[in-house]
């Protein structure tokens, strides 16, 4: 008969892995057991988790949500300010997850930002009540770069621009700008941030055509010539961010593709990588036959139909609410799809030749 004897163990609790000490009988092999299922615990979790987890980080992980060491890192999310509802509660929880396991640089909105009209100005109460109360984890204080959607322009557009000056985390300086980030001691990543309503000619049907109108599309189309063509030699990867998507499975797929054709001469004449957009409310990955651009969708951080099938040609479609993670390398780019659940939905992987 085997002996037992009481020894005090270390109890790991199934959501967040906090340790409670209680001492009980158990066999020497129950031991050895809890002890192998600590190690993949902590083999399962980002370096930059284990970190904030030592500091009293207690929010959960993102199971096999992947960080690279010494990569630029960052989230994009889209079409989600629903006061909270529609899951956007949800999306936000797993959303400081991921960031915290990647230490994201940043957090992209790809547009939609307020619903269902925008804002009326920069003390509009749904910048409270639908972005600053719904992403407060302290996670999500890191900067947050935004582009206009068609929803934003039913209310005051300029608003968005303006509140970069009271919010010490939303940054829309224009809008449309650019920057660059390093992803390597001598590589950058160059991103481009535009508003595509003025550029859609479907948009000049819509109760704001008038706002439209006063806005010159083809200076900002010269522009983004400009930013593409004026990328120097350390920049290893061109990201363009725009609301409305050129590639869509989704309940788009079968309108008319104007902002492809006002846009995708440009995006392969200077061989951007990436166009991520929003606008559908899924999430999206489809990369064109004997096309250079890669072209993703996240716009899924409220409203979703999950009961939604793929319309059109794609490589990953979701339609459930979340968002997307990147890590970018001097020499890769790796995409991560995560649901409102937590769950990892998938991985993609870009991979740029030469040196």
């Amino acid at each position: 008969m085997n002996k037992r004897f009481s020894r005090k163990i270390a109890f790991l609790d199934a959501s967040t892995f906090s340790v409670t000490l209680l001492s009980f009988m158990v066999k020497p092999s129950f031991i050895s057991l809890l002890c192998i299922l600590f190690s993949l615990h902590v083999q399962s979790q980002t370096k930059d988790y284990q970190a904030e987890y030592a500091k009293g980080y207690r929010n959960g992980y993102i199971k096999d949500l992947e960080s690279i060491e010494g990569a630029l890192e960052f989230a994009a999310i889209g079409d989600w300010g629903r006061n909270g509802e529609y899951f956007q509660k949800d999306v936000a929880q797993q959303l400081a997850k991921a960031v915290t396991g990647l230490n994201a640089s940043f957090i992209i909105s790809t547009g939609d930002n307020i619903y269902p009209d925008g804002v009326a100005s920069v003390q509009d109460p749904l910048w409270q009540a639908s972005f600053e109360n719904i992403f407060y984890q302290y996670a999500l204080s890191r900067p947050w770069y935004a582009v206009l959607g068609n929803h934003d322009y039913h209310g005051n557009a300029q608003a968005q621009v303006d509140y970069t000056q009271i919010s010490q985390r939303w940054n829309m300086p224009a809008r449309y700008y650019s920057f660059t980030r390093k992803v390597s001691p001598d590589a950058e990543a160059l991103f481009v941030f535009l508003d595509t309503n003025p550029l859609d000619p479907a948009s000049y049907t819509a109760p704001y055509a008038q706002e439209l109108m006063q806005q010159d599309s083809s200076a900002q189309k010269r522009w983004l010539e400009q930013v593409l063509a004026g990328a120097g030699p350390s920049v290893r990867w061109k990201i363009v961010i725009g609301h409305h998507p050129l590639y869509t499975a989704g309940n788009r797929a079968l309108n008319q593709p104007t902002m492809r054709l006002a846009l995708e001469s440009v995006l392969e004449k200077y061989k951007v990588d990436i166009y991520l957009s929003g606008h559908e409310h899924h999430l999206q990955y489809f990369h064109p036959p004997d096309k250079f651009t890669h072209h993703f969708i996240s716009g899924a951080g409220s409203e979703a139909n999950e009961s939604l099938k793929p319309r059109g040609p794609q490589d990953f479609f979701a339609p459930i609410q979340g968002f997307m993670t990147f890590s970018v390398t001097k020499n890769a780019i790796l995409m991560q799809a995560v649901s409102r659940k937590g769950k990892l939905l998938k991985k993609i992987q870009i991979l740029k030749e030469g040196l």
